[in-house]
C-alpha cells in the first residue's frame, strides 16, 4: 500500500510539472497494453473448443497464427497502430476537451451537495457523448484505416459500416464511467482514470481496428433485445439518427460556447 501511495504521489508531481507529456506517456502505455492483452485473449479463445464470449467478431477467424511459436499470435503492426494513437490524438484530444468543458460548463464548488455534483456531471456526460464521443470514435476509425494504407473508398466504407457499432459500445461504458469521473475526480487526473477504463474499452477498440464491427452485438444491443423481445441479431437504433443527434448537438453546443465566450 505504501508503494502504491508513493507511486500516486510521484504521478501527481509529474502531472504538475509536465501534464501533457505525462498524459501522453500514460495513454501510450495503457493503449499498448490493452491491444497486447486483447491479442493474447483472442489467441487463447481460438485454442479453446467452446465459442468465444460476446462481442467477438462473429464466426470469422481471428488469427491464422502458428501455435508452435510462443509469440506467433502477436500482430506487432496492430499494436504499433494503437501505440501511435496513444502517443498522438488520444491524450491530446482528451486533455484539451476535458479542460474546455471545465471552463465552459463549470466546476462544482467545494462542499457542493450530491445532487449538485450529479447534476453538473450529467450535463457534462450529455455534452461529451453527443459532441465529443461520436467525432472522436469516427476519427479513430479513419486513423486505423489510413494507417493500414487503405484507399479513400475503403476508409469511407469502414466509417459507414462500423461507426454506429463503435458509438453504441461507447454508450455501453462511458456514460456511467464519466458520471463518476466528472463528479468526483479532479480534471487533471481524469485522463489517468479514463485510461484505466480504456484498459477494458481499449481492447474493444483494438478489435474494431483489426476486424471491424460487422456481427458484433454490443451491451446496448443486448439491453434493447431484452426490453423489446427483439431477435438475438437485432441491433439498437440507426447511424442516421446518431448523425442527426450529433449534428444537432454541435449546432446547439456551438451556440452555447459562443454565448459563454
Amino acid at each position: 500500500m505504501a508503494f502504491f501511495m508513493r507511486a500516486i504521489r510521484a504521478y501527481g508531481r509529474s502531472l504538475d510539472r509536465a501534464p501533457i507529456r505525462t498524459k501522453i506517456a500514460t495513454s501510450f502505455t495503457v493503449l499498448t497494453s490493452a491491444d497486447i492483452i486483447r491479442q493474447a485473449l483472442e489467441h487463447r479463445w481460438k485454442l479453446q473448443p467452446q465459442p468465444v464470449p460476446e462481442m467477438q467478431h462473429g464466426s470469422e477467424e481471428i488469427s491464422n497464427a502458428n501455435t508452435d511459436d510462443v509469440f506467433s499470435w502477436w500482430d506487432s503492426e496492430r499494436t504499433m497502430r494503437m501505440s501511435f494513437w496513444g502517443l498522438t490524438f488520444h491524450p491530446l484530444a482528451i486533455h484539451f476537451w476535458f479542460n474546455h468543458m471545465e471552463r465552459w460548463i463549470g466546476t462544482s464548488p467545494p462542499g457542493a451537495s450530491r445532487v449538485a455534483l450529479l447534476s453538473l456531471a450529467w450535463r457534462k456526460v450529455i455534452v461529451d457523448q453527443l459532441m465529443s464521443s461520436p467525432v472522436f470514435l469516427g476519427f479513430f476509425l479513419m486513423y486505423t484505416q489510413i494507417t493500414k494504407g487503405k484507399s479513400y473508398e475503403d476508409v469511407k466504407r469502414t466509417v459507414n459500416e462500423d461507426w454506429f457499432t463503435l458509438a453504441k459500445a461507447g454508450w455501453s461504458c462511458w456514460p456511467i464511467a464519466h458520471c463518476f469521473g466528472f463528479a468526483l475526480i479532479p480534471v487533471h487526473w481524469r485522463l489517468l482514470y479514463v485510461n484505466f477504463i480504456t484498459l477494458g474499452f481499449g481492447t474493444f477498440l483494438s478489435l474494431m481496428a483489426s476486424h471491424g464491427g460487422k456481427g458484433i452485438i454490443t451491451p446496448m444491443d443486448k439491453l434493447y433485445q431484452q426490453i423489446t423481445g427483439a431477435p438475438k441479431d437485432a441491433t439498437f437504433g440507426s447511424k442516421e439518427n446518431l448523425g442527426f443527434a450529433t449534428s444537432s448537438a454541435w449546432i446547439l453546443g456551438s451556440m452555447g460556447m459562443a454565448y459563454h465566450w
